[in-house]
């Protein structure tokens, strides 16, 4: 439940602490008093949108601030602990809105984005104004309503694992069935590139090897011809060894004659012998055995062959290896694809059967809950002042839905004779409010929001129906926080608690406050509620006060 807010410079609230109390709380005051924007900021607290206009003028800043209790909503204590907020039985919830319209909401001193803060809001407080009236008249609100009633958690659980499993077989199948149109007429082209390509038989390094052999091959030619050559000028008549013993032999015999040439005759002899041992050996000398002419042209029309694919596919061996085995794959599935979607559609109407076995369920409770439900709102509405009122759920089979194979819609005959006409057109806003609030007086107990606010439920509406509607709110605080604006007598005289809202200007400012009434404090708001002080309206409202207390 909220104990207390606290509203610091914020619209024409400069600064106020506002207590809350268990029960039902009627909010009061004259029109155009700063009511709504007591609601206002409760709305802030759960995650409206902040505007500059908020701030109040000449201040930098509002801060709204509200404590609730949460010892007993464990829906609240798991939120905050998945979104790692430390927390006890407490909870503070401050937002911050600068004059630029920009701010920060924190929850227990923590920061958290706007979306988080709903989330935690939608735990706590539950509004209803104008806005949540009218959404009563959008049909999908009333599955939900009987499906609350009907308390079929678990089953709408369950329908809806078969529902996402359904919908997601339904796809695999599409994009199959697709994937097999888009294969089956690029066929022939995925055949011919897999078949070109294994042809080739493609090795990763086998390109790097040719182009080694054939290195090797072209320096094997270049050897054997240079060494022939060597060979040639060494051994052949008159060759170089032949040419070298016939200069050792002129020479001695020109130095047995001339002696002075001796000493190059020793020095020729010196190195005679080296060098005609070097010359024995290259003459011993064979080139190593490289490829063969054949198979040289072989090797450069293999790699020549793989330079052509490469470029064909634009990518090196290993993509087209890659690509050879996704070929592979695509044709493979083409010829698998007949035999996947067999097996997809086997286990689709398995799933549509569970499906609808669940969704049979889900038809047969809301069936015998809808029963219950349109009797038990009947009677409230009676309460209501609407003796006559009938109001049925009407459920129609459809196309399976995300929420069954159900359409579920509330149906009012405000009066006798009319017949039941749908909420989206037939009923007046009036009409509409104690229709709102009979469904939520039937699910009272059902509802785990903490605090229930009604803004002016009573519009349109006085007389003995204000009783009615007063004895109602009182009847839901005995389950809930309700907090309630109205402006009948009626209806402040039935309330736990009363807070009155008030404006005023001092030195040229207009100022709202809000204060807690205590029990003179009301009488003196029912007396200005009833429209004329004296001393007979003032006994009545002392009386009114004090009999529905």
């Amino acid at each position: 439940m909220l104990k207390t807010l606290s509203i610091n410079g914020f619209t024409l609230i400069a600064a106020q602490e506002v207590p809350f109390r268990k029960g039902f709380t009627a909010i009061t005051g004259e029109t155009g008093a700063g009511k709504s924007v007591l609601m206002k900021s409760l709305r802030m607290l759960m995650g409206d949108k902040a505007q500059a206009s908020m701030v109040r003028q000449g201040c930098e800043k509002a801060i709204i601030e509200g404590t609730f209790d949460i010892e007993n909503l464990p829906p609240v204590k798991s939120l905050l602990a998945e979104l790692e907020i430390d927390n006890d039985d407490e909870l503070v919830i401050r937002r911050e809105i600068l004059d630029t319209g920009k701010g920060k909401a924190r929850v227990n001193g923590s920061v958290v984005s706007v979306s988080d803060l709903q989330k935690i809001g939608e735990l706590l407080i539950q509004m209803h104004g104008q806005s949540e009236q009218l959404l009563l008249r959008d049909t999908r609100t009333h599955i939900q309503m009987l499906d609350s009633f009907a308390g079929n958690e678990r089953l709408l659980v369950e329908y809806e694992i078969h529902w996402k499993e359904w919908n997601s077989l339904k796809n695999k199948i599409r994009e199959t069935e697709a994937r097999a149109r888009e294969l089956a007429a690029q066929k022939d082209f995925l055949k011919f590139q897999f078949d070109e390509l294994s042809k080739a038989s493609l090795k990763v390094g086998e390109e790097e090897e040719l182009e080694e052999k054939v290195s090797k091959g072209n320096k094997g030619e270049i050897e054997q011809n240079y060494l022939g050559e060597i060979q040639n000028l060494i051994g052949a008549d008159n060759g170089i060894l032949d040419q070298a013993q016939n200069l050792i032999s002129k020479l001695r015999s020109l130095s047995q004659k001339v002696p002075r040439y001796s000493e190059e005759l020793e020095a020729l002899n010196e190195v005679a012998d080296p060098f005609t041992a070097i010359c024995k050996d290259l003459m011993r000398l064979t080139p190593e055995k490289g490829l063969s002419e054949a198979e040289l042209d072989r090797a450069n029309a293999r790699i020549a062959e793989i330079q052509k694919l490469k470029r064909k596919y634009r990518t090196d061996v290993a993509g087209l290896l890659e690509l050879v085995e996704k070929r592979k794959e695509e044709l493979s599935c083409i010829e698998n694809l007949d035999s996947d979607l067999n097996e997809l559609n086997r286990q689709l109407g398995k799933c549509e059967a569970s499906l609808r076995k669940t969704a049979a369920e889900l038809s047969s409770s809301r069936k015998a809950a809808a029963v219950k439900f349109d009797n038990a709102v009947e009677g409230n509405l009676r309460e209501l002042g609407m003796p006559k009122a009938v109001f049925k759920t009407q459920i129609l089979e459809q196309e399976m839905a995300p929420t069954g194979m159900d359409r579920v819609e509330f149906l009012l005959a405000p009066n006798p004779g009319e017949g039941e006409k749908s909420l989206q057109k037939a009923v007046s806003g009036g009409e509409l409010s104690r229709v709102l609030l009979a469904i939520k007086t039937v699910m009272a107990e059902l509802d785990k929001i903490p605090l229930l606010i009604f803004d002016e439920v009573d519009s349109g509406i006085s007389g003995e129906v204000g009783n009615r509607i007063g004895d109602a709110l009182k009847n839901l605080g005995k389950h809930h926080q309700v907090l309630t604006i109205t402006h009948l007598h009626q209806v402040a005289s039935r309330a736990d608690n009363q807070l009155a809202v008030s404006k005023k200007e001092i030195d040229g400012r207009t100022i709202t406050s809000v204060r807690e009434l205590d029990h003179d404090g009301r009488i003196e708001e029912l007396v200005r509620m009833l429209g004329e002080d004296n001393g007979a309206v003032r006994e009545h409202a002392r009386q009114l006060l004090e009999n529905n207390q």
